[in-house]
């Protein structure tokens, strides 16, 4: 999966989440905005994570490299 499709594909599991609940957030511009938010929170755990990694570090590298990707998308919506 792409860096963008990945931005886009946890952007929509979160806005859905976000859309369900019986809250003001029944606005999709107000979901869509807390939706990249929240994926911008998940995407920089995943990093933490792969910082710390026991795997090679020729994988984790390339692990991160594809997360700050992501992170870059999500930056630009």
């Amino acid at each position: 999966m792409t860096p963008k499709h990945k931005a886009n594909d946890l952007v929509d599991q979160h806005r859905m989440i976000l859309m369900q609940e019986d809250t003001d957030c029944g606005n999709e511009i107000i979901c869509t905005t807390i939706a990249i938010s929240m994926a911008k929170i998940a995407v920089n755990e995943v990093i933490e994570v792969l910082k710390c990694s026991d795997k090679r570090i020729d994988i984790a590298l390339l692990d991160r490299v594809y997360w700050f990707d992501v992170l870059i998308e999500l930056d630009e919506m």
